[in-house]
């Protein structure tokens, strides 16, 4: 098989086998897989093979494929999960083959945001039809209790189970704890009970290594109580697939994808080996190949991070503005349109910045606006990652130009770039 064929088995669907009974027989190695973010991933614990995936892979002999990204809501795996996928194919460390479904799906997105946790859910379902989906949902000592309600009905609603953490009893019931009043929960974030601090690790925000060990207890406790594992699960589609690529994490850039001027890939935090395509001039030209036939969206993954939810002018990072050419046009300095825009304050209750110009009609003018602010306000104040719209590729070469519209503490960071066939064939609109 040559490399083309790997790919095309990738993001083909296998055909739908008929429906099966459930067998009474049990599989003591099941397939699972694990999305989240910086939790899932391992952060801030001593040893990252004690995190609940690893545990469940190296302890119960699971074939586990963990696809958590640090600093990163449901949005990129919803846009991305069948990229995601084809990338780990090539892992050789991997147990993961595009052929075998999962039997297990566990996922982690109350801390870094939801949005898009719908369509995730229904690709997944679409790809794996007889799965069992477990929603682990965590809380912050730091922050609270996460809005992750419409994500628990969600998964509840296709069958799944939801695994309030922090409860140590039956893993379905709630845990107590969460459901304190906000005044109370303050109170108790300097010194909480010893029983509430061992969960956690010393920032207060990701879980401890007991934590985790009571996720995969409990986790574990599901599968075997509540779970219907049928003994040939099926193999559903991926309709159309999507292509995306994230350089956060391995600083590999797409080989769709050329930085042309005003940017740079660079390693912006080496402590923790996070990369991004940093803006080093008012205006950058990135050059993008789509191969598809025909015209597609493309959304960008971006850093974001707030001092004040409620200022939007103390972010990190500056807005931007977007424009998206075909290559056989020349690529014409706009620098003096863009001159014209400035960003702010919408005024509303849930402020966030707006683009101001007596010329700019919107993205009908070929003009698309980053606001650079994280659109959940409850997330602003982290350093995690956002994705908005970005334009619309032409089939062939695009060019891609990105002008910087305030200086701020930091340049713009682009750290993917995500173009999803299947979410239009799912029906999904917001792509922003």
């Amino acid at each position: 098989q040559n490399a083309q064929e790997i790919i095309q088995q990738k993001t083909q669907a296998s055909p739908i086998q008929t429906s099966q009974e459930h067998s009474p027989q049990k599989r003591d190695k099941l397939n699972i897989l694990t999305l989240g973010g910086s939790v899932t991933w391992g952060a801030a614990i001593p040893n990252r093979g004690q995190s609940y995936p690893n545990v469940l892979r190296d302890w119960d002999k699971h074939n586990v494929t963990n696809l958590a990204i640090r600093a990163t809501g449901s949005d990129y795996p919803a846009q991305c999960i069948s990229s995601m996928f084809r990338i780990e194919e090539y892992n050789e460390e991997s147990t993961y083959h595009p052929e075998v479904p999962f039997d297990v799906i566990i996922f982690e997105f109350s801390i870094n945001g939801m949005s898009g946790f719908d369509l995730l859910l229904k690709r997944l379902q679409e790809r794996f039809p007889d799965a069992l989906f477990i929603y682990i949902d965590l809380w912050s000592l730091r922050s609270g209790a996460m809005d992750s309600t419409s994500a628990r009905q969600l998964v509840k609603e296709a069958g799944g189970y939801v695994y309030f953490f922090g409860n140590k009893g039956t893993p379905l019931l709630p845990f107590e704890f969460r459901d304190l009043p906000k005044y109370e929960i303050g109170s108790k974030t300097n010194s909480p009970p010893d029983h509430i601090m061992q969960l956690f690790a010393d920032d207060t925000h990701h879980i401890s290594t007991y934590g985790h060990s009571l996720a995969r207890f409990q986790v574990k406790t599901i599968i075997e109580q509540y779970g219907k594992i049928p003994m040939k699960p099926r193999l559903g589609s991926w309709h159309g697939g999507d292509k995306c690529r994230s350089w956060f994490e391995d600083g590999k850039v797409s080989d769709s994808l050329q930085i042309i001027d005003g940017a740079k890939l660079n390693e912006w935090d080496k402590e923790k080996h996070k990369f991004a395509i940093e803006l080093d001039a008012p205006r950058a030209v990135i050059e993008y190949t789509h191969n598809g036939d025909n015209e597609a969206p493309i959304n960008f993954q971006f850093m974001t991070k707030s001092i004040d939810k409620w200022d939007v002018f103390s972010g990190l990072y500056p807005p931007v503005v977007v424009r998206i050419t075909p290559a056989v046009e020349k690529i014409e300095n706009t620098q003096e349109i863009v001159s014209g825009f400035h960003a702010e304050s919408n005024g509303e209750f849930h402020p966030n910045l707006k683009l101001i110009s007596d010329t700019y009609r919107g993205p009908d003018d070929g003009w698309n606006f980053i606001s650079s602010v994280n659109k959940l306000m409850g997330l602003r104040h982290y350093h995690i990652t956002s994705v908005e719209h970005g334009g619309m590729l032409k089939p062939g070469k695009n060019y891609i130009q990105v002008y910087t519209l305030e200086k701020r503490k930091n340049p713009f960071r682009l750290t993917a770039t995500i173009v999803c066939e299947a979410c239009a064939q799912l029906g999904w609109k917001d792509f922003s």
